[in-house]
């Protein structure tokens, strides 16, 4: 699109035009401009690029390898003997395929319509002698921007037989300017099913991978000015979700304006995207910027952009080299094919279709799976390992100043054999913690201890954490149970399964303030460590932490920050980027992580002391989102890649994943193998591991029934909650009522809730 249709848009939409400033500051934090350091091509780049990207931020040296264009306007009269854009390319039947738009007419009464041209090596192509091959047959409504299905590094998808494309619409004499997504299927890529109802408003240029079973789209939202690059998932291909924050939006010095013809490729962990701007270098001039990502959709772009510019010694392509198709080929160079602008008058909108190559782009080995850091002393990984939990710290906005406890004890009860304590104490100020604490009755010695970190929705009443703490208790173990923010006794309402950090204005309060949900979160459970230190019951050299989901997410952060730990049961969580499309609660702290460590590098952090055993169902595709093993993969890598570093340092075998065959999202650190963990590292009080090992099991559905407990629809399922296999101790669930910590002017009190804490946390 040229500016004479920018022009056309903002005439339509008189007061919606933006700069989306919010928008702007919440996105692409690794573009503004910041440290820079050398990499080994000579370029400079980010300092806080994730190490896995930085290779790819070197020169890119495209070389037009054609004389002229690949292919040209049309013979007067043809379908596309005026304007000719958005090359979409394939390799099929050993040719290469590329549909592209094509109109006749003036620029405002233009209807493109879909062609055809093939190729044996992807620079001489020949047009399909049917001419267009699909439209919309009214006469008013084009197609535009053709994308097709495409696997990660960009290979054609077919699915059932056949190729999905996906496309944009709008009609140019309508005033609304209303661009929307729609879909067509072929088996020979000449004959196309009629075109979908619309799928998506104000989409434009979308460019498709599938991830495993996921479907991402990246796409020009050109519902307001600038136009912006939007991210959007689906399970499949037709209901899009669209990611709240923009992927990419206008904010480097060579950007005029608007964003627009994404093209996006995910080699090895790094995703690449080539997109589109008016260069503000030339009037009237386009030219491709490039970024780079570990998730899709927080982008770093290159600090040399635009890296691909046209060429003023080819007249046709003097002014414009976007709406492109970009491929990796067998040797793993990159070919690209763009439209192209001759110089003013802009008679046409596009002129032609010419084709590059990058010859030397970064290979594999060079960036997937890194190599860890080395060390050539203990001091200089502690040393290490001090800075960095210093930095994470600060980053998630952990308070360094620690105010008294406070603790108040609420009273206790005795429940088959153990002892039930109920506790309240002060986490920061304006901040209290309800919590029990399950104990053996008359333990013999000082006891070793284990705090629990809960699962969205998760509380100290919940089924599996009411299990958990009583199984830790009768294996001798102490065992401290404290509400999250935002649940049961510290929700507002008292009410238990809310999610209540979840929303995004919360997470943007917290963040506003310099805190993070997870930072609180990893606050209140090192208060419950400082509080079990301060009994003489406990073993203050043998302090845990254990939890599944969220709460394998937040142990995993306390194994990595928390020097008094000496074990680290993270389940139902993996060490792995598809971490960086999950909640806010999590994403956030794992993007902003990441843009400094790499999980191999996260999971050490842990050593020499902590005993960290990382558990997981194969099949949880809670956790591993695509649904291809990706996560599981990262994780096994990030782990015996930290071995590597607990071995160095001593401590060999005290990091482990374990995965169970067929499982799903299921509470593991309730299990035995998890038993067998905690024996092993802080021990278990007058119990061997032959005994642990011949305890008798019981299903957790067949338990849950038993006992009338009712489990959440999505997690109530054999995969998930109703298949773990748990010890069975006779164990019975203890009533909310009897662990309630609180009187009844307490309850709902800011002390004790979320908006309590926010309130409190809240700058001027």
């Amino acid at each position: 699109m040229g500016a004479e249709q920018a022009t056309v848009y903002g005439a339509a939409r008189k007061g919606t035009i933006t700069m989306r400033t919010e928008s702007m500051r919440a996105t692409c934090r690794c573009s503004a401009a910041i440290a820079m350091i050398w990499l080994s091509g000579g370029l400079i780049a980010n300092a806080d690029v994730p190490p896995e990207l930085r290779p790819w931020l070197i020169e890119q040296k495209w070389e037009r390898d054609v004389d002229g264009p690949v292919v040209s306007l049309g013979q007067p009269g043809a379908f596309d003997d005026m304007h000719i854009f958005a090359p979409a390319v394939a390799m099929e039947d050993d040719r290469y395929w590329l549909w592209y738009c094509g109109s006749r007419g003036e620029v405002r009464e233009r209807v493109f319509q879909l062609g055809l041209a093939t190729s044996r090596e992807g620079r001489e192509f020949a047009k399909h002698s049917a001419g267009p091959l699909f439209s919309f047959g009214d006469g008013k409504r084009s197609v535009l921007t053709p994308a097709l299905l495409r696997s990660p590094e960009g290979s054609t998808l077919r699915e059932d037989g056949k190729l999905r494309i996906w496309f944009s619409s709008t009609c140019f004499q309508d005033t609304s300017s209303l661009h929307t997504l729609h879909e067509t299927t072929s088996e020979d890529g000449i004959h196309w099913s009629a075109p979908s109802p619309p799928l998506l408003n104000d989409a434009y240029a979308p460019t498709v991978i599938k991830t495993g079973r996921t479907y991402q789209m990246w796409y020009t939202d050109v519902s307001a000015e600038p136009w912006i690059i939007r991210h959007a998932t689906s399970a499949d291909g037709r209901k899009w979700r669209v990611t709240h924050e923009p992927a990419l939006v206008p904010d480097q010095k060579w950007e005029q304006g608007n964003l627009f013809y994404p093209t996006v490729l995910k080699i090895g962990s790094a995703y690449l995207m080539w997109y589109g701007s008016y260069w503000i270098g030339r009037p009237d001039t386009t030219a491709l910027g490039f970024a780079v990502s570990l998730d899709g959709m927080n982008w770093c772009k290159h600090a040399e952009n635009p890296v691909f510019r046209p060429d003023p010694s080819h007249r046709w392509e003097s002014h414009y080299v976007t709406s492109q198709s970009i491929m990796r080929l067998a040797d793993g160079s990159f070919r690209i094919w763009y439209a192209s602008r001759k110089q003013p008058p802009f008679v046409n909108k596009y002129f032609a279709i010419n084709t590059a190559r990058w010859p030397d782009p970064p290979r594999d080995t060079a960036f997937v799976n890194p190599a860890p850091w080395s060390f050539t002393s203990r001091d200089g990984f502690l040393d290490w390992q001090r800075i960095t939990r210093r930095r994470i710290a600060e980053m998630l906005g952990i308070p360094r100043r620690r105010v008294h406890l406070e603790a108040e004890k609420r009273g206790q009860f005795e429940h088959d054999g153990i002892v039930v304590e109920k506790w309240v104490f002060t986490a920061e100020p304006g901040s209290r913690v309800p919590a029990v604490l399950y104990r053996p009755q008359s333990p013999p010695q000082p006891m070793p201890a284990i705090v629990l970190t809960f699962g969205h929705g998760g509380s100290k009443t919940q089924w599996q954490y009411n299990y958990t703490g009583q199984l830790y208790a009768r294996l001798g173990l102490a065992c401290l149970a404290l509400d999250p923010i935002g649940e049961e006794e510290r929700h507002i309402e008292g009410r238990l399964g809310t999610r209540a950090h979840d929303p995004r204005p919360v997470h943007e309060h917290a963040d506003k303030a310099g805190r993070l949900i997870m930072g609180k979160l990893l606050l209140d459970t090192m208060r419950g460590i400082d509080w079990l230190c301060t009994r003489e019951d406990i073993d203050h050299e043998r302090i845990g932490v254990a939890g599944n989901s969220l709460g394998g997410a937040t142990a995993s952060w306390m194994a990595a920050l928390e020097p008094r730990l000496k074990l680290a049961i993270v389940s139902g969580w993996a060490y792995s980027d598809v971490g960086l499309r999950s909640k806010y609660c999590t994403k956030v702290p794992n993007q902003r992580m990441r843009e400094f460590l790499r999980w191999s590098e996260y999971a050490a952090l842990a050593a020499p002391d902590c005993a960290l055993m990382v558990m997981n169902g194969d099949a949880d595709a809670i956790i591993d989102t695509d649904g291809d093993g990706t996560a599981w993969t990262d994780t096994t890598a990030a782990v015996e890649a930290a071995a590597d570093v607990y071995a160095m340092l001593g401590s060999a075998g005290k990091i482990r994943a374990w995965y169970e065959a067929g499982g799903g999202h299921r509470p593991y650190m309730a299990q035995k193998q998890a038993m067998e963990w905690i024996h092993r590292h802080i021990g278990t009080p007058g119990w061997s591991l032959e005994q642990i090992r011949a305890l008798p099991t019981v299903n957790s559905g067949e338990y849950c029934d038993a006992h009338g407990i009712r489990l959440e629809t999505l997690y109530g399922i054999p995969l998930h909650q109703r298949g773990a296999t748990l010890p069975d101790l006779r164990l019975r669930l203890i009533s909310r009522e009897m662990l309630s910590c609180l009187n009844e002017t307490e309850r709902g009190s800011a002390a004790y809730t979320l908006e309590g804490w926010l309130e409190s946390i809240a700058k001027p």
